[in-house]
Protein backbone atom coordinates (compact mmCIF):
# COMPACT_ATOMS: atom_id res chain seq x y z
CA UNK A 1 0.00 0.00 0.00
CA UNK A 2 2.54 2.56 0.24
CA UNK A 3 3.98 2.28 -3.58
CA UNK A 4 0.14 3.15 -3.70
CA UNK A 5 0.34 6.27 -1.98
CA UNK A 6 3.37 7.78 -2.79
CA UNK A 7 1.68 7.39 -6.16
CA UNK A 8 -1.11 9.45 -4.59
CA UNK A 9 1.25 12.13 -3.34
CA UNK A 10 3.03 12.34 -6.94
CA UNK A 11 -0.29 13.28 -8.19
CA UNK A 12 -0.85 16.04 -5.81
CA UNK A 13 1.93 17.47 -6.85
CA UNK A 14 4.37 16.33 -3.97
CA UNK A 15 8.16 17.37 -4.70
CA UNK A 16 10.62 14.01 -4.87
CA UNK A 17 12.28 15.38 -1.91
CA UNK A 18 8.87 15.38 -0.33
CA UNK A 19 8.21 11.65 -1.24
CA UNK A 20 11.44 10.37 0.20
CA UNK A 21 10.55 11.93 3.12
CA UNK A 22 7.33 10.61 3.83
CA UNK A 23 8.21 6.74 2.72
CA UNK A 24 11.22 6.89 4.84
CA UNK A 25 9.26 7.87 7.54
CA UNK A 26 6.42 5.33 7.46
CA UNK A 27 8.80 2.90 6.47
CA UNK A 28 10.55 2.97 9.42
CA UNK A 29 7.29 3.23 11.38
CA UNK A 30 6.21 0.12 9.32
CA UNK A 31 9.37 -2.02 10.91
CA UNK A 32 8.86 -0.85 14.66
CA UNK A 33 5.38 -1.86 14.29
CA UNK A 34 5.50 -5.53 13.08
CA UNK A 35 8.52 -6.15 14.95
CA UNK A 36 6.55 -4.51 18.25
CA UNK A 37 3.24 -6.81 17.58
CA UNK A 38 5.07 -9.36 16.20
CA UNK A 39 3.34 -10.13 12.87
CA UNK A 40 3.09 -7.43 9.80
CA UNK A 41 -0.19 -5.86 9.37
CA UNK A 42 -1.38 -2.73 7.31
CA UNK A 43 -3.75 -1.82 9.83
CA UNK A 44 -2.48 1.87 11.94
CA UNK A 45 -4.69 3.09 14.85
CA UNK A 46 -4.35 5.23 17.05
CA UNK A 47 -2.44 3.07 20.06
CA UNK A 48 -0.39 2.39 17.33
CA UNK A 49 0.62 6.11 17.18
CA UNK A 50 0.89 7.13 20.79
CA UNK A 51 2.88 4.27 21.12
CA UNK A 52 5.57 5.13 18.60
CA UNK A 53 5.54 8.60 19.97
CA UNK A 54 6.57 7.24 23.06
CA UNK A 55 9.26 5.42 21.44
CA UNK A 56 10.83 8.07 19.60
CA UNK A 57 10.65 10.29 22.36
CA UNK A 58 12.10 7.89 25.14
CA UNK A 59 14.22 5.65 23.07
CA UNK A 60 15.03 7.35 20.27
CA UNK A 61 15.36 10.74 22.16
CA UNK A 62 14.03 12.60 18.71
CA UNK A 63 13.75 16.20 19.09
CA UNK A 64 9.70 16.99 19.33
CA UNK A 65 10.19 18.99 15.93
CA UNK A 66 11.34 15.13 14.43
CA UNK A 67 8.54 13.58 16.24
CA UNK A 68 6.12 15.75 15.10
CA UNK A 69 7.01 15.54 11.33
CA UNK A 70 6.81 12.21 11.47
CA UNK A 71 3.65 11.58 12.73
CA UNK A 72 1.92 14.22 10.39
CA UNK A 73 3.52 11.63 7.69
CA UNK A 74 2.55 8.14 9.09
CA UNK A 75 -1.26 10.24 10.07
CA UNK A 76 -1.36 11.11 6.32
CA UNK A 77 -0.55 7.28 5.05
CA UNK A 78 -3.53 6.00 7.96
CA UNK A 79 -5.81 8.60 6.20
CA UNK A 80 -4.76 7.12 3.01
CA UNK A 81 -5.60 3.37 4.25
CA UNK A 82 -8.90 4.57 5.95
CA UNK A 83 -10.34 6.18 2.49
CA UNK A 84 -9.52 2.78 1.35
CA UNK A 85 -11.09 0.67 3.78
CA UNK A 86 -8.27 -0.79 5.20
CA UNK A 87 -8.34 1.05 9.08
CA UNK A 88 -12.06 1.69 10.50
CA UNK A 89 -11.20 4.77 12.03
CA UNK A 90 -9.16 7.74 11.07
CA UNK A 91 -7.21 9.08 13.33
CA UNK A 92 -6.89 12.98 14.37
CA UNK A 93 -3.58 14.03 14.27
CA UNK A 94 -4.13 16.50 17.25
CA UNK A 95 -4.53 13.73 19.51
CA UNK A 96 -1.17 11.95 18.60
CA UNK A 97 1.05 14.68 18.10
CA UNK A 98 3.61 15.36 20.96
CA UNK A 99 2.36 17.68 23.38
CA UNK A 100 5.16 20.39 23.56
CA UNK A 101 5.70 23.87 21.93
CA UNK A 102 7.45 23.17 18.88
CA UNK A 103 9.29 26.71 19.05
CA UNK A 104 10.34 26.03 22.34
CA UNK A 105 12.09 23.15 20.39
CA UNK A 106 13.20 25.02 17.31
CA UNK A 107 15.72 27.84 17.30
CA UNK A 108 17.04 29.16 13.98
CA UNK A 109 20.53 29.06 13.10
CA UNK A 110 21.38 32.03 10.96
CA UNK A 111 24.91 33.09 9.75
CA UNK A 112 26.10 36.14 11.93
CA UNK A 113 27.12 39.09 9.87
CA UNK A 114 30.87 38.56 11.31
CA UNK A 115 30.76 35.44 10.13
CA UNK A 116 29.22 36.05 6.96
CA UNK A 117 31.59 38.78 6.16
CA UNK A 118 34.79 36.63 6.27
CA UNK A 119 32.29 33.74 4.42
CA UNK A 120 32.21 36.27 1.76
CA UNK A 121 35.89 37.80 1.71
CA UNK A 122 37.23 33.89 1.47
CA UNK A 123 35.12 33.20 -1.34
CA UNK A 124 35.56 36.46 -3.32
CA UNK A 125 39.67 36.25 -2.49
CA UNK A 126 39.41 32.50 -4.30
CA UNK A 127 37.93 34.46 -7.48
CA UNK A 128 35.67 31.37 -8.45
CA UNK A 129 32.55 33.35 -10.52
CA UNK A 130 30.62 29.83 -9.67
CA UNK A 131 30.96 29.74 -5.95
CA UNK A 132 30.51 33.69 -5.87
CA UNK A 133 27.68 33.29 -7.58
CA UNK A 134 26.31 30.23 -5.79
CA UNK A 135 27.05 32.25 -2.39
CA UNK A 136 24.85 35.50 -3.45
CA UNK A 137 22.04 33.49 -4.83
CA UNK A 138 21.69 31.52 -1.89
CA UNK A 139 22.13 34.74 0.88
CA UNK A 140 20.11 37.45 -1.39
CA UNK A 141 17.73 35.16 -2.54
CA UNK A 142 17.00 33.06 0.22
CA UNK A 143 16.47 29.94 -2.40
CA UNK A 144 16.01 26.25 -1.03
CA UNK A 145 19.49 24.18 -2.19
CA UNK A 146 17.29 22.02 -4.41
CA UNK A 147 15.56 25.54 -6.15
CA UNK A 148 19.08 26.41 -6.55
CA UNK A 149 20.32 23.46 -8.57
CA UNK A 150 17.30 23.39 -10.79
CA UNK A 151 17.55 27.40 -12.27
CA UNK A 152 18.10 26.64 -15.77
CA UNK A 153 19.55 29.80 -17.77
CA UNK A 154 16.19 30.58 -19.29
CA UNK A 155 15.10 31.33 -15.53
CA UNK A 156 17.37 34.00 -15.50
CA UNK A 157 15.68 37.43 -17.11
CA UNK A 158 17.96 40.79 -16.42
CA UNK A 159 18.32 44.46 -16.97
CA UNK A 160 20.13 47.09 -17.88
CA UNK A 161 19.21 48.57 -14.46
CA UNK A 162 16.28 48.35 -11.98
CA UNK A 163 13.34 50.34 -11.97
CA UNK A 164 9.90 50.91 -11.33
CA UNK A 165 8.12 48.12 -13.45
CA UNK A 166 11.87 47.01 -14.45
CA UNK A 167 13.59 45.00 -12.31
CA UNK A 168 15.86 41.60 -12.75
CA UNK A 169 14.38 38.67 -11.55
CA UNK A 170 14.74 34.67 -11.12
CA UNK A 171 11.81 32.01 -11.88
CA UNK A 172 12.02 29.37 -9.25
CA UNK A 173 10.36 26.62 -10.73
CA UNK A 174 11.25 23.31 -8.29
CA UNK A 175 9.61 24.98 -5.21
CA UNK A 176 7.74 23.58 -2.39
CA UNK A 177 5.24 21.57 -3.13
CA UNK A 178 6.00 22.55 -7.54
CA UNK A 179 4.97 26.22 -6.80
CA UNK A 180 6.50 28.60 -9.31
CA UNK A 181 7.77 32.16 -7.59
CA UNK A 182 9.60 35.11 -9.14
CA UNK A 183 11.82 36.11 -7.02
CA UNK A 184 13.60 39.74 -7.77
CA UNK A 185 17.29 40.07 -7.69
CA UNK A 186 19.46 42.97 -6.49
CA UNK A 187 22.74 44.46 -8.26
CA UNK A 188 25.06 42.08 -6.41
CA UNK A 189 23.40 38.77 -7.17
CA UNK A 190 22.92 40.60 -11.22
CA UNK A 191 26.45 41.30 -11.10
CA UNK A 192 28.04 37.99 -10.42
CA UNK A 193 25.53 36.22 -13.07
CA UNK A 194 26.60 38.16 -15.45
CA UNK A 195 30.03 37.53 -14.19
CA UNK A 196 29.45 33.72 -14.13
CA UNK A 197 28.00 33.47 -17.51
CA UNK A 198 31.28 34.98 -18.97
CA UNK A 199 33.13 32.05 -17.78
CA UNK A 200 30.34 29.52 -17.52
CA UNK A 201 31.50 26.34 -19.77
CA UNK A 202 29.83 26.00 -23.14
CA UNK A 203 27.48 22.63 -22.02
CA UNK A 204 24.46 21.15 -23.56
CA UNK A 205 22.58 21.47 -19.90
CA UNK A 206 20.73 24.20 -19.78
CA UNK A 207 21.21 24.55 -15.93
CA UNK A 208 22.92 27.31 -14.79
CA UNK A 209 25.19 26.12 -12.22
CA UNK A 210 27.99 23.80 -14.04
CA UNK A 211 31.01 22.07 -12.57
CA UNK A 212 33.53 19.46 -14.38
CA UNK A 213 31.30 16.58 -14.18
CA UNK A 214 28.09 18.51 -15.10
CA UNK A 215 25.68 20.62 -13.60
CA UNK A 216 25.80 20.42 -10.16
CA UNK A 217 23.90 18.52 -7.39
CA UNK A 218 22.63 19.73 -3.33
CA UNK A 219 26.01 17.26 -2.50
CA UNK A 220 28.00 19.66 -4.67
CA UNK A 221 26.77 22.46 -2.97
CA UNK A 222 26.77 21.42 0.39
CA UNK A 223 30.57 20.50 -0.61
CA UNK A 224 31.49 24.44 -1.58
CA UNK A 225 29.95 25.98 1.43
CA UNK A 226 31.88 23.28 3.32
CA UNK A 227 35.35 23.88 1.77
CA UNK A 228 34.86 28.19 2.48
CA UNK A 229 33.55 27.47 5.56
CA UNK A 230 36.64 26.39 7.17
CA UNK A 231 38.73 28.19 4.55
CA UNK A 232 37.54 31.09 6.44
CA UNK A 233 37.61 29.33 9.95
CA UNK A 234 34.37 29.53 10.90
CA UNK A 235 32.94 27.87 14.06
CA UNK A 236 30.63 25.87 12.65
CA UNK A 237 29.80 24.53 8.41
CA UNK A 238 27.54 27.08 6.78
CA UNK A 239 24.71 25.50 5.05
CA UNK A 240 22.36 26.60 2.64
CA UNK A 241 19.53 25.87 4.62
CA UNK A 242 21.30 28.30 7.19
CA UNK A 243 21.68 30.98 4.24
CA UNK A 244 17.83 30.30 3.68
CA UNK A 245 17.28 31.42 7.49
CA UNK A 246 19.47 34.55 7.46
CA UNK A 247 18.00 35.78 4.21
CA UNK A 248 14.37 35.59 6.15
CA UNK A 249 15.43 36.64 9.46
CA UNK A 250 17.38 39.52 7.85
CA UNK A 251 14.50 41.17 5.94
CA UNK A 252 12.67 40.70 9.10
CA UNK A 253 14.75 42.01 12.20
CA UNK A 254 14.95 45.39 9.75
CA UNK A 255 11.81 46.15 10.17
CA UNK A 256 11.36 47.38 6.64
CA UNK A 257 9.80 44.39 5.03
CA UNK A 258 6.43 43.68 5.13
CA UNK A 259 6.11 40.01 6.31
CA UNK A 260 4.24 38.90 3.49
CA UNK A 261 6.88 40.42 1.01
CA UNK A 262 9.02 37.99 2.76
CA UNK A 263 6.81 35.33 2.49
CA UNK A 264 6.41 35.29 -1.05
CA UNK A 265 10.48 35.79 -1.90
CA UNK A 266 11.09 32.88 -0.07
CA UNK A 267 8.21 30.66 -1.33
CA UNK A 268 5.90 30.11 1.97
CA UNK A 269 2.59 29.77 2.00
CA UNK A 270 1.60 31.77 4.80
CA UNK A 271 3.02 34.64 7.09
CA UNK A 272 2.16 32.31 9.94
CA UNK A 273 5.31 29.95 8.66
CA UNK A 274 7.36 32.24 8.24
CA UNK A 275 7.26 33.49 11.43
CA UNK A 276 7.05 29.90 13.22
CA UNK A 277 9.71 27.82 11.62
CA UNK A 278 11.80 30.83 9.83
CA UNK A 279 12.20 33.90 12.20
CA UNK A 280 12.15 32.61 14.87
CA UNK A 281 14.32 33.95 17.85
CA UNK A 282 18.28 32.70 17.62
CA UNK A 283 19.49 30.87 20.82
CA UNK A 284 21.93 34.17 21.11
CA UNK A 285 18.49 36.31 20.33
CA UNK A 286 17.56 34.38 23.73
CA UNK A 287 20.76 34.48 25.70
CA UNK A 288 21.32 38.19 24.65
CA UNK A 289 18.11 39.40 26.27
CA UNK A 290 18.28 37.38 29.65
CA UNK A 291 22.12 39.10 29.53
CA UNK A 292 20.70 42.79 29.20
CA UNK A 293 17.68 42.30 31.94
CA UNK A 294 18.11 44.40 34.85
CA UNK A 295 16.56 42.82 37.51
Amino acid sequence: MLSEFTQELQKDGKSHLTIQAYSKDIGQFLEWLNETIGFETETITETDLREYRQYLNLIKKLKVTSINRKLKSIVQFQRFLHKKGICKTEVELRKVLLKNNIELDYEVKIVEKQDLYRLKRTIEAEGNKRDILIYYLLFATGVRCNELVSIEIDDIHLTERNGKNNYSFVVVRNGKGNKVRKVNLNAQVVMAIREYLKVRPDVASNNLLQGQRGSLTRLAINKVLEKYSKMAQLEYIVSPHMARHTFCSSLIKEGKVDPKTVAILSGHSSVDTLYRFYVNSSAEDKQNAVDNLQV
